[in-house]
């Protein structure tokens, strides 16, 4: 199984999103095989926060669902250790709590590492923290910026060489810039020099994918998995799921 940092050198990268445990704990697994089957090759699982900061409708939606099983942080990560694919986990601060022992709970899920969303918008000493509770327990740097972050916080990120900078090309998960993607991820692109760069949010077709994947090493998908999953039957979601994820990789192989 290649780590993250040999998949994002090597060919441009498709992460897919889904909330640990949703819509049920079994059905969670069942997509998580879905996902990697159909060309998922990172699969990021988030954990329901206290406080979702970037997320939009669709997503918040599945915090509640598992929310409403009783699935919470500790059952979450225990939930993630059964996932036997090249993952990393997503979980806001307010969440992940101290975050040297957080990041050991993440090193014990068999993850790759964790993404901490709000970590640009508490400053560098968070960013810094952050970085360091990483080294202790041998895990990859990954770091999120919204597209309106400052030209300092994106720079201090690409300082500690992450395997990637997530740019969300939108204020929240699931709606469509409204602010040309192409003009910020060019800025972020200028900042962060020779890392690697993933953008995301609002990701709903293959039209839209096709206009970012020239410009970027690897988009992520969450919210629109979340909408199939709603609006269809389970065996009808499956299927769609499937079908949309192969789709997605296929235009990421094309531009390869």
């Amino acid at each position: 199984m290649l780590n993250i940092r040999e998949i994002t050198r090597k060919k441009k990268c498709l992460i897919t999103y889904m909330t640990l445990g949703y819509p049920t704990p079994d059905a969670f697994m069942e997509y998580c095989d879905i996902l990697k089957s159909s060309g998922a090759d990172i699969l990021e699982l988030g954990i329901p926060p206290k406080i979702a900061i970037y997320d939009g409708t669709s997503i918040r939606l599945s915090y509640w669902r598992v929310k409403e099983q009783g699935i919470d942080k500790g059952m979450a990560l225990d939930i993630a250790k059964n996932v036997n694919a090249t993952k990393i986990l997503l979980c806001y601060l307010n969440t992940a709590g101290q975050l040297t022992e957080f990041m050991h709970s993440v090193a014990e899920t068999g993850a790759s590492s964790a993404l901490i969303p709000d970590l640009g918008m508490v400053g560098p000493s968070a960013l810094d923290e952050y970085a360091k509770a990483c080294d202790t327990v041998n895990l990859e740097k990954l770091f999120f910026a919204s597209y309106n972050y400052p030209d300092n916080t994106i720079k201090i990120m690409a300082s500690y060489n992450p395997v990637f900078v997530y740019i969300g090309i939108s204020s929240v998960t699931g709606e469509v810039a409204y602010i040309d993607p192409a003009k910020s991820i060019t800025r972020v692109r200028g900042l962060v020099g020779n890392t690697s760069l993933v953008a995301g949010f609002g990701i709903r077709d293959l039209s839209y994918a096709k206009t970012l994947v020239g410009m970027v090493d690897g988009i992520v998908v969450g919210s629109e998995l979340v909408n199939i999953i709603e609006d269809n039957t389970a065996s009808v979601a499956k299927k769609k799921v499937s079908d949309f994820v192969t789709s997605l990789k296929s235009v990421l192989e094309s531009v390869s």
